[in-house]
């Protein structure tokens, strides 16, 4: 085999090349070259808030998780509510329903606080602000209660911005003496010191006595123009009777003429009603009030008897809140025009001889 002989040259390459530094990749941490010539920038100082800021971050996940299990236990009690038979099939019967109106006589100062939030969530103070604003000339409150109305009424002074409110005298009625003082305070906070923004003429009343028998005429000596009731029907043990005296106390003469009604009863939702069958006698007991009545045929029964008719009927919360707007028929209001002027006539008619002599 012939021998192989590497030129010198390349031996002297080969070794210098072994002696030469290996090239290294530079890491890709290493620090960049600081320019002596600008200024070195300070490490920011810790945030002493910083904790405070992540616990509040947390604050709102974990009330949003309390406010949904609070939710659905809530709705898991009603669901086995609705499951289960209501042991007093009678609950809803009128007949079957004691009277608790009394209960208010020790309620009256706590009442606002009871309701207050459960009304709020549901809307109903725009409900009732709503009705009060439609009430014109001379306005009797049924079952007036604390005032829960009162902050609605359309009775301003005339200014440049605005014509005079459109309700000319306010009359309360309330079976309750405690909840007519409650009424009277409230309405000195709200408009002792703005006595002078109101009508001038206004006239209002705060009375004690029952809705079911002979009330007051307005100030006027006339009926009144507008009736309303708001949650009232469920604390009397004969509603249709109400509405009826209601009817009595309304200048049915005057096509203008309304009742407005705002009601709790029974839903249209069967499920519904059972869970209100069941806890209604409890209710009852606490608050003073059945709200498990079949409202709407209490409404319309009352509406046959007197001549008036229901103008408008709505529904919310699954049925449960009923709103009624009712007025006198056409035929009702021409027959009370007609006995009106006969009335007036005979009122005015020049006596005869057989009068002036003491004859009748």
């Amino acid at each position: 085999m012939p021998r192989v002989v590497i030129p010198r040259h390349v031996i002297t390459a080969l070794r210098r090349a072994s002696t030469a530094p290996r090239f290294r990749r530079p890491e890709t941490n290493a620090p960049l070259p600081i320019d002596p010539s600008q200024p070195v920038a300070e490490e920011a100082p810790p945030n002493p808030n910083e904790a405070a800021i992540v616990r509040a971050r947390k604050l709102p996940l974990l009330g949003a998780s309390v406010f949904a299990v609070g939710l659905g236990f809530y709705c898991l009690q009603l669901f086995i509510a609705a499951r289960q038979p209501c042991t007093n099939p009678k609950v809803a019967d009128l007949a079957e329903q004691k009277d608790v109106v009394s209960r208010y006589d020790y309620t009256a100062d706590s009442f606002d606080s009871e309701v207050g939030l459960s009304e709020f969530l549901m809307g109903l103070n725009s409900t009732r602000k709503t009705l009060s604003q439609k009430c014109h000339g001379n306005v009797l409150e049924v079952s007036c209660g604390t005032g829960r109305n009162l902050g609605y009424y359309d009775i301003e002074r005339e200014d440049s911005r605005r014509p005079a409110g459109k309700v000319d005298s306010l009359t309360f009625i309330d079976i309750s003496p405690q909840m007519v003082e409650v009424c009277k305070k409230k309405w000195m906070a709200l408009f002792g010191s703005k006595i002078a923004t109101l009508k001038p003429d206004l006239s209002v009343r705060f009375l004690t006595g029952s809705a079911l028998g002979n009330m007051p005429l307005a100030p006027n000596g006339k009926k009144y123009d507008t009736i309303i009731q708001t949650m009232g029907m469920c604390s009397t043990p004969t509603p249709v009777a109400l509405v009826a005296n209601m009817v009595k106390h309304l200048d049915t003469s005057n096509p203008d003429a309304r009742i407005y009604l705002l009601e709790h009863g029974r839903s249209y939702m069967p499920w519904v009603n059972n869970i209100l069958d069941q806890s209604a006698e409890k209710h009852a007991e606490l608050h003073g009030c059945w709200f498990n009545r079949e409202v709407g045929s209490l409404v319309q029964q009352a509406a046959d008897q007197t001549g008036l008719e229901v103008a408008s009927e709505r529904r919310h919360h699954a049925g449960t809140t009923w709103v009624f707007e009712l007025k006198p028929k056409a035929e009702t209001v021409s027959t009370q025009a007609i006995v009106s002027a006969k009335a007036t006539e005979a009122s005015t008619a020049p006596e005869g001889w057989l009068a002036k002599i003491g004859w009748k």
